[in-house]
């Protein structure tokens, strides 16, 4: 490749279209977000709120998308996107630019579901899963600050389902011709990550923590995408929840976890948008490269 292409490349990485203007080839890109959409993006009306939703997925470019409180919206969506859908029970649902060649689920259907998806990158594992907590530790005034045991149990349910997951996950995976292939899992989590909760960042969050179900994604061999290209903690920049409700705590709860050969180059938070943002849950969005 001649220095002149290798110029134009990394000129129009994020452009698309435009680096074959040059005769250059781009090498293959799979741009991933994960949302809960809250409540099926209706809270802002019936026809407006879904509305808002394509047009915040479409603008984000996501080619595979992981959503949660999807209800009844998935069809919709996916029309107005002209995206491929895969659901399983009411809340979780995927929406893939490719074609979805299996079905991947396990655990609990309100919970998680999965699919093989042919991507320009190869085939890739993709989930998406809604965690569930135990007590109410975000709204104003109901944390308990100083108390660890208290706040872990809060959490305590997202770690246990996330391990049953996370289990039979590599159990669906251990077939011959899957075993090599990566895994995105994204979602909602309910709770929040160790590499945040840290004594640099005690400041910011005010307790140091070792949250157990980050601890199951690490512990199995996945890298969180966007802490690992935003290893410094920034509370107000990471969080996801809640751009509808600033007067709560604001937390990092959504994230998308990766394992395999996929090499995350950039990774961002969207909370807003010119016509009203329609969720309580920031989209996190991601972007992938073959890792070879």
């Amino acid at each position: 490749m001649t220095a002149a292409c290798v110029r134009v490349i990394l000129a129009f990485a994020f452009l698309g279209p435009l680096a074959s203007l040059t005769g250059c080839a781009q090498p293959a890109r799979v741009h991933v977000a994960t949302w809960n959409i809250w409540h099926g993006g209706r809270e802002d009306g019936e026809e407006i709120g879904p509305a808002r939703v394509a047009r915040i997925l479409r603008e984000s470019g996501a080619d595979l998308i992981a959503l949660q409180e999807t209800y009844g919206s998935g069809e919709r969506l996916s029309a107005d996107l002209g995206m491929h859908f895969h659901a399983r029970g009411t809340n979780v649902s995927i929406l893939s630019r490719w074609p979805i060649t299996q079905d991947l689920s396990v655990h609990e259907p309100f919970k998680c579901v999965g699919a093989l998806v042919q991507t320009p990158l190869g085939p890739v594992a993709f989930y998406s899963i809604w965690l569930p907590y135990d007590a109410e530790i975000w709204e104003e005034g109901t944390r308990p600050l100083g108390d660890e045991a208290a706040m872990l149990a809060a959490c305590a349910s997202s770690a246990v389902n996330l391990r049953a997951i996370e289990e039979a996950i590599e159990a669906r995976l251990a077939e011959a011709q899957l075993t090599h292939v990566p895994v995105v899992l994204a979602g909602d989590f309910n709770s929040m990550s160790h590499l945040d909760y840290t004594p640099a960042a005690i400041d910011q969050y005010h307790m140091v923590i070792d949250w157990p179900t980050s601890r199951v994604m690490s512990g199995a061999g996945y890298r969180d995408v966007y802490r690992e290209l935003h290893p410094r903690v920034d509370r107000a920049r990471d969080r996801t929840w809640t751009p509808r409700f600033p007067r709560q705590e604001q937390d990092r709860i959504d994230f998308i976890y990766v394992r395999g050969d996929l090499a995350a180059l950039r990774a961002e938070v969207v909370d807003r948008h010119d016509g009203g943002f329609p969720s309580d849950h920031a989209l996190l969005r991601a972007e992938f490269r073959g890792a070879r």
